[in-house]
């Protein structure tokens, strides 16, 4: 089947890639775990794929798979859920991607549009014969969700760098404003769109927790997916923390702004001192009254370059002084 993937684990016999029509999961053993990765959201791709590997009556969730909002649903034989993980664009930027989960006994279904890089390094760390065979369907389902906030952690990370890197920007040069803010726009949405994808999660990380969800709670994996939530509230914390540092960065900017515009005031108060000075010199030379330097041959010059003293000394004093 097209976008359809079928990894059988046997830790007693070989780890490979199988034709889903070959997969049953009525005869998986206790060290045997099926994993069928179904890359396009398409319920009826979905229906038919379980189906072939045996399973029957898959109730359809309310609304299209598509639409549907993270929850966990739970059944006799089996339960689903959907959480968000973060893809890195080529270009840049950043984009969600649901995944659904289908868990059974000895049985993992997931769907998702599209490749998942952090699977796919999953697959290829995972060479040779693993002991994956080992783990029932609820320890792997862990490491996949554990995976998959790993995502929102090097997301985080990423944006991180790039607040340090408009950090030192700030400090070290003169940043146009309209690119600043262009810049802080995109940091902030970023920020806030890590926040929307992953805060819906708690339910999920949650239920799956609790002492009552018997599929876990009678398995081998009750405390990973304790250790699970822990992580789902470091990452919550990693994203909350994140936001604070994407504000600061204004902060900062904001603070130099004004430390320019202190700056821009002092040398123009000090401006016009000097030139109210030499306004006060030249207004006293303009009287009407009789005095010795009209009467030298080099009066005018010698007036103009005492007037220049006084602003150069004026200039020499305040540097001094530090106060331009």
């Amino acid at each position: 089947m097209e976008h359809v993937k079928a990894y059988l684990y046997d830790s007693r016999g070989k780890d490979e890639e199988i034709d889903i029509e070959s997969a049953d999961v009525a005869r998986l053993g206790d060290q045997q775990l099926l994993w069928i990765n179904i890359t396009r959201v398409d319920g009826e791709l979905l229906h038919e794929a379980v189906e072939k590997i045996g399973i029957k009556g898959l109730p359809r969730p309310h609304g299209r798979y598509d639409e549907c909002s993270p929850d966990v649903e739970r059944y006799d034989e089996f339960f689903r859920f959907s959480v968000d993980s973060v893809l890195q664009k080529d270009g840049g930027g950043i984009e969600s991607c649901r995944v659904r989960f289908l868990v059974g006994k000895n049985y993992v279904v997931i769907m998702h549009d599209g490749q998942l890089g952090y699977f796919d390094e999953f697959r290829q760390r995972e060479k040779g014969e693993s002991k994956i065979g080992d783990l029932g369907a609820e320890s792997f389902v862990a490491t996949l969700l554990d995976v998959s906030l790993v995502t929102y952690f090097k997301a985080m990370d990423d944006l991180e760098k790039r607040v340090d890197k408009l950090d030192e920007e700030v400090l070290k040069k003169d940043v146009d404003t309209d690119k600043f803010l262009e810049r802080m726009v995109a940091l902030r949405r970023e920020t806030s769109n890590l926040r929307r994808w992953l805060m819906p999660q708690r339910e999920v990380y949650y239920a799956l927790a609790r002492a009552d969800f018997h599929q876990i709670a009678q398995s081998d994996s009750a405390e990973q997916y304790r250790t699970l939530s822990q992580h789902f509230e470091a990452a919550v914390d990693a994203i909350e923390h994140a936001r604070e540092t994407v504000i600061s960065v204004f902060e900062l900017y904001a603070t130099k702004s004004s430390h320019l515009t202190n700056v821009l005031v002092q040398r123009l108060t000090f401006f016009t001192l000097v030139l109210g000075s030499i306004a006060v010199i030249a207004g006293i030379l303009g009287m009407n009254f009789k005095a010795g330097i009209f009467d030298l041959e080099y009066g005018f010059w010698i007036a103009v370059a005492g007037l220049f003293a006084v602003g150069l000394g004026l200039t020499i004093v305040a540097r001094f002084k530090r106060w331009i």
